[in-house]
Formats: C-alpha cells, sequence, structure tokens
C-alpha cells in the first residue's frame, strides 16, 4: 500500500522536494510532521474518548445513586398508593349516565359555573351547554371532573365572547 502511495505523481513531487532539503530542514520536518500527528491523535482520539468516559463514569453513578434513592423509597411510595388507593378516579368514576349526570351538575355548582342546559347521550355520555363563563372556571372545572372521578370530555366546542376570557362551551362528556 505504501509502495503504490509512493507511485502517486503528487507524493513523488513531495518525497523529491523533500530530499532537495538539507539535512537540518529535513529533521525540523520530521519533528513537526511527529508533532502534528502526535496532536491529531490526542485531541482528535484521546481527549474525545477520555471525555466520553468521564461522561459514562457520571452518568453511571447517577443511575445508582437513583436506584438507591428509588429502592429505599418503594416501601413509602407502596404505603401512599394502597392509602389512597381508594380514592383512585376509577373509584370515584360514576356508574352510570345518571350518576354522571347528577355528579356533574352537583360539581358544577361547586365550582360557580351554571349550566344552561344538560342532557343525556346514550347509556354513559351527557352533554352540557355552558354560557358566557370564565374560560379559567371551565378548564378548573374540567380538570377536577377527569382527575377526581375519570370522567373524560368526549366531544368540545368553545366560543370566544367579546369579552377576554369568557366563553361558551358545548360539552359531551363520558365515563
Amino acid at each position: 500500500m505504501i509502495a503504490k502511495l509512493k507511485e502517486q505523481p503528487a507524493v513523488e513531487k513531495l518525497i523529491a522536494q523533500y530530499d532537495q532539503l538539507p539535512r537540518r530542514d529535513q529533521q525540523a520536518l520530521t519533528v513537526l510532521a511527529i508533532a502534528v500527528f502526535l496532536g491529531v491523535l490526542y485531541f482528535g482520539i484521546w481527549r474525545p474518548v477520555a471525555g466520553f468516559h468521564d461522561q459514562a463514569l457520571s452518568a453511571r453513578e447517577n443511575a445508582e445513586e437513583l436506584l438507591a434513592w428509588m429502592q429505599a423509597s418503594e416501601p413509602a411510595l407502596d404505603r401512599l398508593s394502597a392509602s389512597e388507593g381508594s380514592s383512585s378516579p376509577a373509584a370515584n368514576a360514576p356508574e352510570d349516565g345518571r350518576a354522571l349526570m347528577a355528579l356533574v351538575t352537583r360539581s358544577a355548582g361547586e365550582s360557580g359555573l351554571s349550566l344552561q342546559r344538560f342532557e343525556p347521550s346514550g347509556s354513559d355520555a351527557i352533554r352540557v351547554w355552558l354560557e358566557d363563563v370564565p374560560f379559567a372556571e371551565v378548564a378548573a372545572w374540567l380538570e377536577g371532573l377527569n382527575n377526581d372521578h375519570g370522567v373524560v370530555i368526549d366531544q368540545a366546542a368553545m366560543d370566544k365572547q367579546d369579552e377576554p376570557g369568557i366563553v361558551s362551551v358545548r360539552l359531551t362528556l363520558t365515563i
């Protein structure tokens, strides 16, 4: 391979120029070439590899610390999940459309929202209309229904009103 490389015209020209240099210049050029090679080797290979190695060690240590914390916290999390298991959304979910209607009307009143109209939609859904209500209150009410009782928004349409933050809402809520 080196023989084929030396047969290239550009390489032959460089070798001829090198041979014409004085002995001291040849030695200086050789030392310079070795220094450049070592610099490329150090900065192009060794430093990146060492940096990746250090990052990997740091990530491993962090993962070990996280694992130790998770293992230490496991009993507390088990107790917490067991104690809150009875208050999960599935446990508080309405059983049928009538219970859903009662839940929606009661929670809307508790949230300070006045339902303009509501009607059942199938066996496990309800359609609700609210007019000229603050968007933030509607969003908080819907989030509470979802988080506390597992009620899902099947369809929603909101129309903004002239006053900022006020909307008219049409919803279909399901269990």
